[in-house]
C-alpha cells in the first residue's frame, strides 16, 4: 500500500507498507535532498518542503535540522492490515527544550557541498554537508542507525576536502565505435590505438582544469564531464598520424556525437573526500555572500 510520495531534488518523502518491504511492518522515511536541499515544486508539494532550518547550540556545539515534517505522525499497521497513526515528539521543539537558555544560531548549508560514499537513495548512508554561520565553517555529519530510526547529526568544526581524477570510458568507446563506424568497419587495432591516445591525452589533463559536468550518477562521488575543445584538438592531432583522411572524418564525427551527457567520449569524474577536523575554519567569501543573500531574501519574504 503506497500512502504518500513527495519528490525532492535528490530524495523522496514516502510511506512504505509491509507489502513492499516484508521485513518491516510500516515505516515513514524522509529522505531529504542530499545535493541542493531544494524541493521539486513540480512534484506537487507546493514548495512546502523548503520550510527547514539548521539550528546550532553554541554552548553545546550540537545541531538539529528543523523541518515541517517533524510533527508528522508515524504510521503502523496491525496483523489485520489496518493502518493507523500515532503522534510523536517534535524534534525541533525537543531540541529547543533541551537547550533552553543556551545561545543558539542558525547555520546555512553550503550549496552542492553534500558528499557521501553511499548512493543518493540509500537511507542508511552516512552523509556530510558543509555549513557556515557567517564567520566559521563546520561539517554536519548525518546518519541513521536503522531505517525506522530518526536521522542523527554531529557538528564537526572543520571542512570537507575533495580531490578528483578523470577516467576514460574505454570499454564504452570500443563498443560504440564498433556500432557506429561500419561500411567498412574500423580496424580493431586502430580502435585500440585511438583509445590509447584518448587515455594518454586525458592523463595530462590537470584536475584543476574546468571540466563541464554533463551527467550525474546515483553516487555523489561519480559524475560525467565533457571533453574540452583543447583536449579534443590534441586527440585528433595524434589520431591523424595513424588514420587516412576518411577515417579522420569518421573519428571527428564520432567524438562530437558522443561527448554529451553520459555518452562514451565523456569522462568519468571520480571524487575522494576527507573530513579535515580542527578549529572551525573561516568560510570562503563566496559562501558568506550566499548566506547573507539568503538572509535578505528570508527577511523580504516575511
Amino acid at each position: 500500500m503506497f500512502l504518500r510520495r513527495c519528490v525532492h531534488a535528490e530524495g523522496i518523502v514516502q510511506v512504505f507498507s509491509e507489502r513492499e518491504f516484508p521485513s518491516v511492518r510500516l515505516w515513514r522515511t524522509r529522505e531529504k535532498s542530499d545535493k541542493n536541499m531544494n524541493c521539486d515544486t513540480a512534484s506537487g508539494c507546493g514548495g512546502e518542503c523548503m520550510q527547514e532550518k539548521w539550528i546550532r547550540c553554541i554552548s553545546c556545539n550540537k545541531v538539529t535540522h528543523v523541518t515541517q515534517y517533524d510533527t508528522s505522525p508515524h504510521y503502523h499497521d496491525d496483523h489485520y492490515g489496518e493502518v493507523s497513526d500515532e503522534d510523536h515528539g517534535d524534534e525541533g521543539e525537543e531540541f529547543m527544550s533541551q537547550h533552553e537558555g543556551h545561545e543558539l544560531e542558525e547555520l546555512s548549508v553550503v550549496k552542492d557541498s553534500f558528499i557521501s560514499e553511499g548512493r543518493y537513495g540509500e537511507p542508511l548512508k552516512v552523509g556530510y554537508y558543509e555549513a557556515i554561520n557567517g564567520k566559521e565553517r563546520f561539517v554536519i555529519k548525518r546518519w541513521r542507525e536503522d531505517i525506522t530510526a530518526p536521522l542523527q547529526y554531529e557538528l564537526i568544526p572543520g571542512y570537507i576536502r575533495t580531490t578528483h581524477h578523470f577516467e576514460v570510458q574505454s570499454d564504452e568507446i570500443k563498443k560504440q565505435m564498433r556500432e557506429e563506424i561500419k561500411n567498412p568497419p574500423f580496424d580493431e587495432r586502430k580502435i585500440d590505438r585511438f583509445i590509447q591516445i584518448v587515455e594518454e591525452v586525458v592523463s595530462r589533463v590537470s584536475p584543476r582544469d574546468a571540466i563541464k559536468v554533463t551527467g550525474e550518477t546515483d553516487s555523489p562521488l561519480v559524475s560525467y564531464g565533457r571533453l574540452g575543445v583543447t583536449t579534443i584538438k590534441e586527440i585528433i592531432g595524434l589520431a591523424e598520424k595513424m588514420l587516412d583522411e576518411r577515417e579522420v572524418r569518421q573519428v571527428v564525427q564520432f567524438i562530437h556525437h558522443n561527448n554529451r551527457y553520459n555518452e562514451p567520449m565523456t569522462l568519468l569524474i571520480k571524487k575522494r573526500f576527507t573530513i579535515k577536523k580542527g578549529r572551525a575554519a573561516q568560510p570562503k567569501a563566496r559562501e558568506v555572500r550566499q548566506q547573507v543573500k539568503g538572509e535578505v531574501v528570508q527577511k523580504l519574504q516575511r
